[in-house]
């Protein structure tokens, strides 16, 4: 039930994000999100003060807050700054599809023919709506999104190791101050090249729901549901983001449902979850079956 309630926060994100960042550049509002996740995490981070990480998963630690926050969130705040919430969220969908595959290359097995499909069919959706003009959406904004989805699965591969040795609120706060301050000097550097005016109070809300809400709650949340439910399991829930993040984007920002992004859309989801059910049926099989 947590897993779901993130995947509707993160569902919004995409709309919310999509007008934000109109006002306050990529780099700059990532900053200004987990910097203000960070204020809001650190007093409750300290009941762990006591807890140390150790030597050999300071890097690990690291990889989470820079992979996790300022590679993921740069590929998407500058996605969405190009493309619209709807593109970009059916492309988030195939974060399980990907999962999967790489899952299957660690492990070194050959897909089944259900995965096989599924892959055929989400990569037929993808293509669908790649690139197609559609209410200010592009091919540089979309192919920015997919730089996302590979990185998220990176995200989740190092999560699964970590989020089970330290406890949750710690490991959180280390990601959202990593990121915070990998992300700082992009900012700077993104606000001398191209300066912008003071942000409207819509921008502003934003800012806060982002920080507050799909940050400091939602990562919190989410990495506690990834050691309970598996890394495939969990990223098998983020199928719902598309539909919340679709139906945001239609609702209120007014954002046209085209035919490609409806079949696309379909495709994807219908791939994902055949891929999704051949892997968990692979893992279920006897050995040598």
């Amino acid at each position: 039930m947590l897993a779901l309630l993130v995947i509707l926060v993160w569902g919004l994100s995409y709309a919310v994000t999509r007008v934000a960042v109109q006002e306050i550049p990529p780099f700059s509002l990532g900053f200004l999100r987990f910097a203000l996740a960070t204020l809001l995490i650190w007093p409750l981070a300290r009941r762990h003060r006591r807890v140390r990480i150790a030597r050999e998963d300071r890097l690990g630690v690291f990889l989470l807050g820079f992979v996790g926050v300022t590679l993921y969130f740069g590929f998407e705040n500058l996605s969405l700054r190009f493309t619209t919430a709807s593109h970009g969220s059916l492309i988030i969908a195939t974060i399980p599809l990907c999962t999967e595959i790489a899952e299957a290359l660690r492990r070194r097995r050959p897909p089944t023919g259900r995965a096989i499909a599924g892959l055929v069919l989400a990569l037929a959706g993808v293509v669908l709506i790649i690139g197609r003009s559609s209410g200010g959406s592009s091919l540089g904004g979309d192919l920015l999104m997919v730089g996302a989805v590979l990185t998220w699965v990176w995200y989740t591969f190092i999560a699964h190791r970590l989020v089970q040795r330290y406890p949750n609120l710690l490991l959180t706060c280390r990601i959202m101050v990593v990121g915070a301050l990998t992300m700082l000097p992009l900012a700077a550097v993104e606000a001398w090249l191209f300066p912008f005016g003071p942000p409207s109070a819509a921008a502003w809300a934003g800012v806060a729901f982002l920080g507050v809400i799909c940050s400091a709650l939602a990562f919190h949340l989410w990495n506690q549901a990834i050691p309970r439910l598996g890394v495939s399991i969990t990223n098998n829930l983020l199928y719902g983001i598309p539909l919340v993040g679709v139906l945001t984007a239609v609702v209120v920002l007014g954002e046209p449902m085209t035919p490609a992004i409806l079949v696309g859309g379909v495709l994807i989801l219908g791939g994902v979850l055949l891929a999704c059910q051949g892997a968990k049926a692979q893992e279920k099989a006897p050995d040598g079956a």
